[in-house]
């Protein structure tokens, strides 16, 4: 007797989804995260001026806006040939930092800390049991929010991206605001990493499967080599190619149940191929988040370290480590910049082919343009979400057969279930963009 169970609308995620469990004589046979939106950005945006796709792009996600179009026009500048001046390039790395502090900052506290408070109502529960806590939370959210707003002149969808320059510069008093807004925000993770660390607690409830092969993906750009290296679950490299051969690399699956992509390392062949991209990947790399001394300083980086023993919720503690160091990066960059140099125009009227590849707070995020005379003809994008889509679909699946019982699926299941989803915390909108 077959049966199927529709667990509906995945909560405190961004966008829609539904988790379907198929049993068949009392036993699990499939389970699903089912995406279905459609965005169809790759076909719309053919036969746009590059001029105008940054703006466009920018509108696949409210939540990684900024990201979106700081890609698209690295894209758009390697297809024109045109190069930045380097205080264009550290104030777009700025943008995506404080953008990473907003995102984390609503993704730790109020998606998936309601969680482990036994918040079930969400962020208004929340608000209620952990008063202080939220509002560190949203002030430290609100600085990450205001270094978009002065650098991009909005605070989603930013206006003052342009190719090969900032359309509308940034001033030495909204420099200033930025490094103050930044050190307040660096300040503040740190009392609120001590004060979790005190009392955290490793949630082994979620594990990645020992018997199921992962690849932890993760863009090496800080350093200059601009390369993508693949880490096994002990941190060794199993693989490493540069940006530009991104495309040879990972190929695309499609399901006839998503809308989402399912990206793999085309060396490794699916299922060995999938990967993991986000904080947690991040953490691997040498001159990451983990390989600074003020981060190396907190209790909660011995736990990310620690490689024997890998859990989901390390992704989270990631989340919150890199809101620190996002922060602390944010000031350095600054040092760098000369608000003089702030690009110039350019010619547009040019063919090519580029990528746009940079660490979204969820993970890589890459744009691959195909220019003929300054108009779009093919678009590829492949994000975050997308990479981790097969894996969530495997946890989801090892979750579930550890708690399926004659009836479905227990409350207790059900509800790691839904954590699952929270602590990966996929952007549903970019991955069907």
């Amino acid at each position: 007797m077959s049966k199927t169970i529709l667990l509906q609308k995945a909560t405190r995620i961004e966008g829609n989804a539904n988790v379907e469990i198929q049993m068949e004589e009392g036993k699990l046979k499939a389970a699903r995260f089912l995406v279905h939106e459609f965005r169809g950005f790759e076909g719309f945006v053919r036969g746009k001026m590059v001029t105008h796709v940054p703006g466009l792009v920018s509108r696949i996600c409210g939540l990684c806006c900024v990201a979106h179009q700081v890609a698209s026009v690295r894209a758009i500048e390697e297809a024109l040939g045109v190069g930045p001046p380097p205080t264009v390039q550290a104030l777009r790395d700025v943008m995506v930092l404080g953008e990473w502090i907003s995102s984390h900052s609503l993704s730790y506290f109020f998606l998936a800390m309601p969680d482990l408070v036994g918040a079930s109502g969400g962020v208004f529960e929340l608000l209620k049991s952990h008063p202080e806590t939220s509002a560190e939370a949203f002030s430290l959210r609100a600085c990450g929010m205001r270094i978009v707003e002065i650098l991009g002149k909005r605070t989603i969808h930013p206006v003052s991206l342009g190719v090969g320059r900032f359309l509308s510069p940034p001033s030495e008093s909204d420099l200033c605001e930025i490094k103050s807004l930044a050190g307040q925000a660096k300040d503040r993770a740190a009392r609120l990493i001590v004060e979790l660390g005190e009392s955290y607690k490793a949630d082994d409830s979620i594990q990645l499967p020992e018997d199921l092969q992962v690849n932890f993906v993760a863009y090496d750009g800080a350093s200059g080599q601009d390369r993508f290296l693949v880490f096994d679950r002990h941190g060794k490299v199993r693989s490493e190619f540069p940006r530009i051969e991104m495309e040879d690399n990972v190929g695309e699956m499609r399901t006839e149940w998503t809308l989402a992509k399912t990206p793999y390392l085309t060396r490794f062949g699916f299922p060995d191929g999938i990967m993991l991209v986000g904080p947690l990947s991040r953490s691997f790399l040498e001159d990451g988040f983990l390989g600074d001394p003020e981060v190396a300083r907190f209790k909660l980086s011995d736990f990310v370290a620690d490689r024997s023993r890998l859990t989901l919720d390390k992704y989270d503690i990631c989340r919150l480590l890199e809101i620190f160091w996002a922060a602390k990066r944010i000031e350095s960059l600054l040092d760098q910049t000369n608000p003089a140099d702030v690009g110039s125009d350019a010619d547009t009227d040019v063919s090519g082919k580029g990528m746009g590849v940079l660490e979204a707070p969820r993970g890589v995020l890459m744009h691959s343009y195909v220019v003929n005379r300054g108009f779009i003809e093919k678009m590829n994008l492949l994000v975050a979400t997308q990479f981790n889509n097969a894996y969530i679909n495997l946890l989801i699946t090892d979750v579930v057969q550890k708690h399926i019982n004659a009836g479905g699926i227990s409350q207790r299941g059900e509800f790691l279930v839904g954590r699952c989803i929270r602590l990966l915390d996929p952007c549903l909108s970019c991955a069907t963009h």
